[in-house]
């Protein structure tokens, strides 16, 4: 409009010029006009795509409270404070194959954490090592392949090799499978804890495999990555 203002006000022998200069401003001014509202367009399509990138589940990190709780079909089953921060503990969901429940952890009223607990009842304590490659194959697929895993061993009696052995042949993640012998039984004493991380630029997410007194407990927590 400023442009075409400054053209308006031109004395009028600039306005009696040919009908063909007329015409070549005109498309001049059309194609500024044109390619303004294509970059106007881009702009927007991409601040949309930016506010739509989910970092866990739908929501984005930095979200208020009121904002997280729009994302989820049901309201949570526990509000709690805890050292400073507001906890969202919500129930009965799914990552990929697996049952569980998830919680949205906010500092100063933003959302800066969250976690998925992985509630699976087995009576083979094995198949708690089979839920941890199960939920690994979700976490490579959205994040990658770790940058770091480990299997470490504190207590090596439940099994037939030392734990020196263990420490250097058994001490990955991967490494650690459904089918070996009380491998489980391990986890649930404490004896051993499985652990990934992974980091996207955006979010780090720790996935842990850990127990003690016979209880196993199996949840991934995502971090917000400070910018």
């Amino acid at each position: 409009m400023k442009l075409q203002a400054a053209l308006y006000r031109q004395p009028l022998a600039y306005a009696r010029s040919s009908h063909r200069s007329r015409d070549r401003q005109g498309a001049v001014i059309r194609t500024i006009v044109t390619i303004a509202g294509f970059a106007c367009v881009s702009m927007v399509a991409r601040g949309q795509t930016k506010h739509l990138e989910a970092d866990f589940r739908r929501a984005v990190w930095g979200m208020t409270r009121a904002q997280v709780i729009a994302t989820e079909p049901n309201r949570p089953v526990r509000v709690s404070e805890r050292d400073g921060e507001i906890v969202l503990q919500y129930d009965a969901s799914k990552l990929g194959a697996l049952n569980g429940g998830p919680i949205y952890i906010f500092a100063n009223g933003k959302l800066v954490r969250a976690k998925f607990v992985i509630e699976e009842e087995h009576s083979d304590q094995n198949e708690f090592i089979r839920d941890f490659h199960t939920a690994e194959s979700v976490l490579k697929e959205n994040h990658g392949k770790p940058k770091e895993e480990r299997a470490i061993w504190e207590d090596d009696s439940t099994q037939q090799e030392t734990k020196s052995y263990l420490e250097q042949d058994r001490a990955t993640a991967s490494s650690i499978l459904p089918s070996d012998r009380f491998v489980g039984l391990a986890v649930a004493l404490g004896h051993l804890k499985l652990y990934t991380v992974r980091e996207d630029g955006r979010t780090k997410v720790l996935h842990v495999l850990t127990g003690g007194d016979h209880q196993i407990t199996h949840q991934i927590e995502y971090q917000a990555v400070a910018r």
